[in-house]
């Protein structure tokens, strides 16, 4: 397996931090070109950030310089568009797909492992920890990489439940119960993976905490657990939605979910709520949930996890940013095992490139694997 790697001593580099801090060493592992891989091993005081609460991602850099160094930068692009679905393989496995559509940069796949928490695998796109194209990653001394825990996007735990995020064009959510600490978009990611177990408890957290949007728009979450429940979490006028199947306890009623007669749950870049009076947003996607919906309906909601890579290689975007000198491709497409722990992923479209990981062995390649004929027609989507 040609893997080239660049190793760096993230605990030996921060000098700010307690003593404590540096009492096991966080490595960076270059995979190839598009795939860093982080097996992050120092605390990153999550407790006690949810303890006192955050409500913007300015508190969480103020809350990191403490911790970790005075100099840390989180990105602020906005535009992505991103597309979710479970399915079920052969094996009756339940998996979660995921396609993570922005501006062009490498990845890293994270493995953490929190004391008396749970350890999870999850994605963090390298724009948002200012590791794009134009920025060198990890040079000797540099922390940076040590904000990864707080700039997930998806990921998987090990008691099978995974979580993805997705924006919607529309007003931040900001909740204001007094009696409710507040908590932003990416580090609710992180809260669900270290403390809960399934969808009912991730519900439970969700509910006890004020959404304060990050980046100044709009968000909603798709969670699976492996017993093979999937509910869909979205914010309409500051409200929470929570949508699953055949459920008396977040019934679909309302949503996009009530009447389609599927048995599986889509998420794109618009509302799954159906009536949002006069909450207004930009409703993106629904032609790539459309070849969703068709090809599993023709499979029967079966896929192996290389078909859900090809469904997702179909309906990933691409294009140049029509605002701004970017480039749009799907970062990862990453298909989440919640009865294995496992993933599959491939980075920048390159389904030449897909490689196997568990999260019981970090950094470590299981397989690598291509598709070499796609089952579907190369396709032009809409995009924001």
């Amino acid at each position: 397996m040609d893997v080239k790697s660049i190793i760096s001593d993230l605990g030996k580099s921060v000098k700010s931090a307690k003593a404590s801090h540096n009492k096991t060493k966080s490595t960076v592992t270059r995979l190839d070109q598009n795939i860093y891989l982080m097996d992050y091993r120092n605390d990153y005081y999550l407790d006690e950030i949810l303890n006192k609460g955050c409500s913007s991602i300015g508190e969480l850099i103020g809350y990191a310089a403490k911790k970790f160094c005075k100099d840390f930068v989180i990105g602020s692009e906005k535009g992505s568009g991103c597309t979710t679905f479970e399915a079920r393989n052969e094996s009756g496995d339940h998996l979660l797909a995921r396609n993570f559509d922005f501006k062009e940069a490498p990845c890293f796949i994270l493995w953490t492992h929190p004391e008396g928490r749970y350890s999870s695998i999850s994605m963090v796109d390298n724009n948002f920890i200012l590791y794009g194209k134009k920025h060198a990653i990890c040079k000797k001394g540099d922390p940076q990489a040590l904000l990864a825990p707080y700039c997930c996007v998806d990921g998987m735990n090990d008691q099978g439940l995974a979580i993805a995020v997705l924006q919607i064009r529309a007003a931040a959510t900001k909740q204001t119960d007094k009696s409710k600490k507040d908590i932003t978009t990416t580090l609710m990611i992180r809260a669900v993976l270290d403390t809960c177990a399934n969808v009912d408890e991730a519900i439970e957290l969700i509910r006890s905490y004020n959404m304060i949007d990050s980046l100044f728009t709009n968000y909603h979450y798709q969670l699976c657990d492996s017993s093979g429940r999937s509910v869909v979490v979205e914010y309409i006028n500051n409200e929470l939605k929570v949508y699953e199947r055949n459920s008396e306890k977040y019934p679909a009623k309302g949503s996009i979910f009530e009447d389609d007669g599927l048995d599986f749950q889509y998420v794109c870049n618009y509302s799954v709520t159906k009536d949002t009076g006069d909450w207004k947003a930009l409703q993106h996607g629904h032609d790539r949930t459309d070849a969703v919906i068709k090809a599993m309906t023709e499979k029967n909601g079966i896929m192996s996890e290389i078909e859900a890579m090809d469904l997702l290689g179909h309906i990933r975007l691409k294009y140049d940013h029509p605002k701004y000198p970017w480039k749009i491709v799907s970062l990862w497409s990453i298909v989440y095992n919640t009865n294995e722990r496992s993933i599959k992923i491939a980075a920048n479209a390159e389904l030449n490139r897909i490689y196997t990981f568990s999260l019981y062995e970090p950094l470590r390649v299981l397989d690598r694997e291509y598709i070499r004929d796609s089952a579907y027609p190369v396709t032009e989507w809409e995009y924001l």
